[in-house]
Formats: C-alpha cells, sequence, structure tokens
C-alpha cells in the first residue's frame, strides 16, 4: 500500500499560511496534492429581517466571499507552481450543512485526506464536517494536523493507540506507509485486560508480531490510566516520547452516541497538539 493522492481539506481564509505542512506530507509520499478549499456561505443577517434590502445585502456578502475565495485559490495556484508538486485546487463556497457531503465527494477519490486546524481554538465548522464526512462517508483515513507552533516534523516517531478493535487495527494498516518511513514506532496500550477476548494473553504482542513481518520493529508500552481520560493519558505519553504522530481508531460508537456522549476521539481532536493519523 502506498499514498499517491492526498486531499488536503482547508478553510479558505487560513489556506495560504497552512498549504506548506500538506505540501510536506505530499512530498514525502511522492503524492498528487488536491487542495479544496472551502468558503462557507455567509450567514442571512438577523438585522432587518423581512426589511428593504435584507436579501441584497446577504447577496452581496456572499458574491464578496466568492471573490475572496477566488482571491486564495489564484495566490495558491502561484504558490504551489514553485513547488514542482503536482497538483490541483477545487475552490468551493458551502453552506455548512452541505460541507460534510462534500469533502465525502471528493475524499473518496484519494489514498489519504487531511484536515489542517485553522486556529488553536475550538475546532470551526469547516474543520468538524471534513473530519465527519471524510471518515464517515468516504472510507478514507484522515490525518489531522493540528495548530501547533512547534509542529516541523510528520510521522518520524510514531505512537499507535492500540486498544484491541476494528477501528485500531484499521488504522494501523492505513498507517503502514507512515510506519515504514518512521525511525520509531511504540505501541500504546492503555489499562489492557488481558484474555483472548480482550487484549490477547500478552497485549500488544500480537500487533507487535504482524508489524514484525512488515519489516517493522516496535516497543509495546502498557500505560496505566491511573483514572486519567485515555486522551490525556495518550498525549502526555506521546509527549514523553517525542511522537509527532499518533495513530488510532476514530469513533467506535455511533455519530449520534458521539455527539450526545463525546469521546476520545473528539478529546483528542480538540486538544492534540501531535497531528493524528484517524481511521475507522
Amino acid at each position: 500500500m502506498s499514498i499517491k493522492t492526498i486531499l488536503a481539506i482547508m478553510e479558505f481564509k487560513t489556506a495560504l499560511e497552512n498549504i506548506s505542512l500538506a505540501t510536506a506530507v505530499a512530498r514525502a509520499h511522492d503524492a498528487h496534492l488536491t487542495v479544496l478549499n472551502i468558503g462557507e456561505v455567509p450567514s442571512l443577517p438577523f438585522y432587518g429581517f423581512g426589511g428593504h434590502g435584507y436579501v441584497e445585502i446577504w447577496s452581496e456578502e456572499c458574491d464578496q466571499r466568492k471573490e475572496d475565495l477566488a482571491e486564495v485559490n489564484t495566490r495558491m495556484d502561484q504558490q504551489l507552481a514553485r513547488e514542482g508538486l503536482s497538483y490541483d485546487l477545487r475552490p468551493y463556497l458551502s453552506s455548512p450543512e452541505r460541507e460534510d457531503n462534500l469533502v465525502a465527494r471528493h475524499a473518496i477519490y484519494c489514498d489519504l485526506a487531511v484536515v489542517l486546524r485553522s486556529a488553536e481554538q475550538e475546532l470551526e465548522s469547516v474543520e468538524k464536517n471534513a473530519i465527519d464526512g471524510a471518515l464517515f462517508d468516504s472510507g478514507r483515513p484522515v490525518l489531522y494536523i493540528p495548530k501547533s507552533p512547534e509542529l516541523d516534523t510528520i510521522g518520524q516517531r510514531v505512537a499507535i493507540a492500540w486498544n484491541a478493535q476494528r477501528e485500531a487495527a484499521r488504522a494501523v494498516t492505513d498507517a503502514l506507509p507512515f510506519l515504514k518511513k518512521a525511525t520509531q514506532i511504540d505501541l500504546l496500550v492503555v489499562d489492557p485486560v488481558v484474555g483472548d477476548e480482550d487484549h490477547g494473553q500478552d497485549p500488544g504482542s500480537d500487533m507487535a508480531l504482524i508489524l514484525s513481518r512488515h519489516g517493522l520493529n516496535l516497543n509495546v508500552r502498557i500505560v496505566a490510566s491511573e483514572g486519567r481520560p485515555v486522551s490525556q493519558v495518550l498525549l502526555e505519553t506521546a509527549r514523553d516520547l517525542k511522537s509527532d504522530l499518533i495513530v488510532m481508531g476514530a469513533y467506535g460508537h455511533s455519530r449520534l452516541r458521539q455527539n450526545i456522549l463525546g469521546g476520545t476521539t473528539s478529546e483528542m481532536l480538540e486538544n492534540s497538539d501531535v497531528p493524528l493519523l484517524l481511521s475507522r
């Protein structure tokens, strides 16, 4: 398995400052880079509802957003032309309700979807919808890259969050192109339950054996949560190991249940300063 087509999904306002990270990933895998620049349709103004000029104001805001998106697309085209990469640009103006479907339609035709976070605060709607659409509706893995000033490499030191579940197994397989380039691989097992129906008699060893047949060497690390959330344990351990990529299964429950209860995936997306490779 190799990565030859990458779809980078960006909120257009911060796309120019984030494109270098997507370019680095594409270059590392000698892959074609498709950039999906998304601008959100402005919300209908709350002021003057039903009054004269209400629709005209909104229409003017939409036209301005289209012009801004086109300008970013032109500047990005000029920037990428100097990189010597195979690439194409796809600017789209979309309503938030349709963003997940838009991303899914494009992500189906790639090997890896890359979502670049635009800020350090709460995830923007474009980012949430991009992750949702790619993971649930395209069947492709997602590389989520947080906004972090200390981020300079991706995939040299990889931590695998292993819980012996289907999503985690899928993530490991999807991560093989990264794992084969890594100089350090750590398999993290949090609070394992010993037994054939859980993590095995020697937790982590079964997956270590599978990966060894791919020519990979890794360290199995059993980690006790001591009452802390799993997301906190994974992030703290990854930082201690100086990991620059965490591989993990995503959203083991249904979309509805995750939205109501939250979960490890949501917590990781909100709090991680380490890139995440997510699969489900």
